[in-house]
């Protein structure tokens, strides 16, 4: 049997970071299954990625970038691949340097972002952000024969750049994502947050709406991977670090998903996997009206929408009243990522976005368009 193509995938992160998981890693077996031959690559390690959130230790960030400017240069042969995927970043202070050898390898190029990598908010670098060059991101999306989106926002900024993009929300594995069986009504309801130390900061802006909401109504919150202690004045908090095996527990544990964020360009151009987490999990999720979270959620149908700090109180008291209510919208949110964000149907538009990038053809979706929210090209 013939070899099929060769690819390599580039990302910034390992397997423990989110995006890399799902918006590349997933989509492994079903490469696979088509007969392509795939190589994975992180920029930086797993058993080194708590320094990068350290606002401290400049020089074991320093050390881990030469490490992994090292191992990406060895990677980038003339010859070795068929086609080179990129995720987010091909390097992570932008230097031209990288991107002249890309155009030099004559393999095919496909670009894969869910952040709004163009903007300069590039935090948790600490004086190595003072070299961070947010320009590659436009001038690697111009080279690259097919770019795909995580959201409307970005692919529309893509298209000024490139013509060809497709716009694939991250994807979420229903089998491993499910409701409990078992709703546990009887016992005071958990409000849960899941994330990491870099978007913890989002939390905090639901301090007072539980400082409030406590003094009418019995819960706790759990709050997983935000890398320190969060405390919300005498409210219960169960505070726990991030594990990847428990992932999917963690998720179904919680009676109330929150996804609060800041309404800014970066928020806007995040992708609302949370969001998509906890309905994917049969939890009722409240989530701030930022960027495609508005389009994911259909207020008091699938989830709920809250802006200001008396429309989060207002939610979540409904919710933290009325268990059946919270079991509806659970699982009208459950029916919704099955309908328009499960894994199976994401990878049929990834592959044929990669058929297309290895052949120079077209693939059966329409190119992304500006008010067509899931095209391919």
């Amino acid at each position: 049997m013939r070899d099929g193509p060769r690819l390599l995938f580039l990302t910034t992160h390992p397997r423990k970071i989110a995006s890399t998981r799902y918006r590349v890693l997933a989509y492994f077996p079903f490469l696979e299954r088509e007969g392509y031959r795939v190589d994975f690559h992180p920029f930086f390690p797993s058993e080194n990625l708590a320094v990068l959130y350290r606002s401290h230790g400049w020089m074991a960030k320093l050390a881990l970038v030469a490490r992994g400017t090292i191992g990406r240069s060895r990677r980038l042969q003339p010859g070795a691949y068929n086609l080179i995927f990129i995720h987010r970043e091909l390097f992570p202070l932008g230097l031209s340097f990288f991107l002249r050898r890309l155009r030099r390898l004559q393999s095919r190029v496909v670009y894969d972002y869910d952040d709004a990598m163009f903007l300069p908010q590039r935090q948790g670098r600490g004086l190595l952000a003072l070299l961070e060059n947010p320009a590659s991101v436009s001038k690697l999306i111009r080279l690259s024969d097919r770019v795909i989106a995580g959201n409307p926002h970005l692919a529309e900024y893509a298209t000024h750049l490139n013509p060809r993009v497709a716009m694939i929300p991250t994807p979420i594995d229903t089998a491993k994502f499910f409701p409990r069986p078992d709703p546990h009504h009887e016992r005071a309801c958990t409000i849960g947050w899941i994330g990491s130390p870099s978007t913890a900061k989002y939390l905090l802006r639901l301090r007072r709406v539980f400082e409030r909401l406590s003094q009418s109504h019995a819960f706790r919150v759990k709050v997983v991977g935000a890398g320190r202690p969060m405390a919300f004045g005498t409210v219960p908090v169960v505070n726990l670090p991030w594990e990847l095996d428990r992932e999917a527990e963690e998720f179904r544990s919680c009676d109330i998903g929150v996804y609060p964020l800041w309404d800014d360009e970066w928020c806007r151009g995040k992708s609302g996997f949370k969001a998509i987490q906890f309905m994917a999990s049969g939890v009722p999720v409240i989530a701030s009206p930022v960027g495609i979270n508005s389009e994911i959620i259909q207020d008091r149908v699938n989830g709920f929408l809250a802006a200001s700090e008396e429309e989060w109180i207002a939610k979540l008291a409904g919710l933290i009243e009325d268990p059946t209510l919270r079991q509806k919208i659970g699982l009208a949110g459950r029916k919704t990522v099955e309908d328009r964000y499960s894994l199976e149907q994401a990878a049929v538009r990834f592959l044929e976005v990669i058929r297309a990038a290895l052949h120079g053809g077209q693939v059966s979706a329409p190119a992304y368009r500006k008010g067509v929210g899931h095209g391919s090209a």
